[in-house]
């Protein structure tokens, strides 16, 4: 669920230019910290010592004659500090902190269950922009659409915030309305949503008309994701389908332990789901476990830009088994394992210890996974959706979806 360039960093790095010259210099001694080297400031080294020492210095100049006694927050400042030491890191959109707010809001996205008008936002070019409405939800049926920016919640300009700010404006009790304004291309839209309880489906499905091919879509990965694209391939399939396409597509990912039991719906136990590659270089083959029992049904996968982190592995894992064709655009390329570790004011910093490569040994992080076959979407074409497919003529899937057009096409060659 992610603006001037430079204004959104002098504020994350808050108003005074001084602590952002020691950002870097903390980042080793919170490393330390976070893989257990040392949890008593005490047993830090003399360089990491030196560091905190830096920073309190700069944080104590500040305190006493920075001009806007108001503006200084020593919490604000030591998360402002957090975050542009995360940021140095490179691992963009998913090494990042968790205030405590952000931390339930992140675990209500996993549960699937939380109070919104149903849509996922996304960081993108320093712009807060619509990852994808969730099917049925109120921001779906009023026509939000992926790739609208939001600019504007409740009528108070938001380009300048970032995701995590947009999302709390968005939030409220069920039953309230927010208006949410977007632009897309050069025109500016407003949407008055109701806020209710969102149960996102996580999969869904629908036939293609006149054919045996279901079209499956997977939003994300969260809790029980595995399960619920199982139920949906088993409903299908009790329909008369015998052909799939799994629509990945705008799939941010999330939870990695759902993805490695996704590939036991496709692939035998055995084998290779991703290459894990720890700090060191160590490598280490995960695999589809024992028990599971795949599907031979003939399948498709698409893909495009915003298919993301959990969507990926899947995606690379399928590919490189020789599963499944890959269609659409190159992926997010996400690449790193994520871990979070919890703070003592219940923040915590969701981090990158690993990274992971497809079973062929294709590293994925900011080059992401190249399609088999390469589609691209025309300007006037949007994802179809399972529910706007239910009614649509097998005929008109073409000029409204080129790339689910394609991957029909090759589940009849």
């Amino acid at each position: 669920m992610w603006k001037s360039t430079a204004t959104k960093a002098d504020r994350r790095l808050s108003a005074v230019r001084v602590l952002a010259m020691v950002l870097v210099l903390l980042a080793t001694a919170l490393g330390a910290f976070l893989f257990g080297r040392s949890q008593s400031p005490a047993d830090i080294n003399g360089e990491d010592r030196e560091s905190l020492r830096l920073y309190a210095e700069a944080l104590d100049v500040v305190r006493d004659d920075y001009v806007d006694q108001e503006a200084v927050e020593p919490d604000k400042q030591t998360y402002a500090a957090i975050e542009g030491m995360l940021d140095s890191l490179g691992d963009d959109g998913h090494t990042r902190f968790l205030t405590p707010e952000e931390v339930e809001s992140n675990r209500e996205g996993l549960s699937g269950t939380y109070i919104g008008v149903g849509i996922r936002l996304e960081d993108k070019a320093s712009e807060v922009v619509v990852a994808s409405p969730i099917q049925g939800s109120p921001a779906a049926e009023a026509g939000v659409r992926s790739g609208d920016v939001v600019i504007a919640v409740n009528g108070k300009n938001v380009r300048e915030e970032d995701t995590p700010e947009v999302v709390e404006r968005i939030k409220g009790e069920a039953g309230t309305e927010v208006e949410l304004t977007v632009r897309r291309g050069d025109e500016e839209r407003d949407f008055t949503l109701e806020r209710t309880q969102i149960d996102s489906p996580v999969a869904s499905w629908a036939r293609i008309a006149s054919s045996d091919v279901a079209l499956v879509q997977l939003t994300s990965f969260s809790d029980d994701s595995a399960e619920e694209l199982g139920k949906a391939f088993g409903e299908a399939r009790d329909a008369g389908a015998r052909r799939f396409v799994l629509d990945l597509r705008d799939n941010p990912g999330g939870r990695l332990d759902q993805a490695v039991e996704m590939t036991g719906t496709f692939l035998k136990p055995g084998s290779v789901v991703y290459i894990r590659e720890e700090a060191g270089g160590k490598r280490e083959k995960i695999k589809v476990e024992d028990g599971a029992e795949p599907t031979n049904a003939p399948l498709a996968v698409l893909v495009n830009g915003d298919t993301a982190s959990s969507a990926e592995i899947l995606a690379g894992a399928l590919r490189d088994n020789g599963r499944a064709p890959v269609v659409g655009t190159t992926t997010y390329g996400t690449g790193t394992v994520l871990s979070e570790f919890t703070l003592s004011d219940g923040s915590a910093l969701l981090l990158g210890v690993a990274q992971w490569l497809t079973p062929n040994g294709d590293f994925i992080r900011e080059t992401g996974i190249d399609p088999d076959v390469k589609v691209e979407l025309g300007e006037d074409e949007e994802p179809l959706t399972p529910s706007e497919v239910r009614d649509l003529p097998r005929g008109k899937v073409p000029d409204r979806d080129s790339q689910l057009a394609r991957a029909l096409q090759e589940l009849q060659e």
